[in-house]
């Protein structure tokens, strides 16, 4: 039954893999959640800010603007909504950088996940063939080695001689 040790090896070995991408999964999703905190935080900070500065800090300083300078006041308001949008702009900016890092925290488990089927595909097809199982010939016994059964004939190197 050397077929049965064979496929009870590759499933043993399927299992392992199987245990080690989930271990590589959840290390990673671990990762990526912190990062994703990260960008959270970030784009609430965006959203409150650009709130607030819609309302209470454009007319503010735009009417203290106006007092300040020969500008009009609908000049001055314009004046400090585009530099607020400039700063909600850098902040969605770096919210954005935070929601890419943590999309290629995922990378390393894609990458891995991929290869491990690609090596299960080609155990499964061919298994004789395959790197891993070159390393262990034992399992899989070629037509040309003798064969282990029991015979009722008496076979001894003493009874040639």
């Amino acid at each position: 039954m050397p077929n049965n040790a064979s496929i009870q090896k590759v499933l043993r070995d399927v299992l392992d893999l199987c245990e080690l991408q989930w271990q590589l999964l959840s290390v990673d999703a671990q990762a990526a959640k912190r990062k994703l905190t990260a960008a959270a935080i970030f784009s609430t900070i965006a959203v409150a800010l650009a709130g607030s500065a819609l309302t209470v800090l454009l007319i503010g300083f735009g009417f203290l603007l106006d007092e300040l300078t020969d500008l009009s006041t609908g000049g001055a308001l314009l004046t400090l909504a585009i530099t607020t949008f400039v700063i909600v702009g850098v902040l969605a900016w770096i919210a954005a950088k935070a929601v890419q890092a943590a999309t290629g925290a995922m990378a390393e488990t894609k990458s891995e996940l991929s290869e491990n089927v690609r090596w299960l595909k080609a155990t499964m097809i061919s298994p004789s063939t395959s790197a891993r199982n070159q390393m262990r010939r034992e399992s899989f016994r070629s037509g040309l080695e003798p064969s282990r059964h029991y015979t009722p004939d008496r076979v001894s190197p003493l009874t040639e001689r």
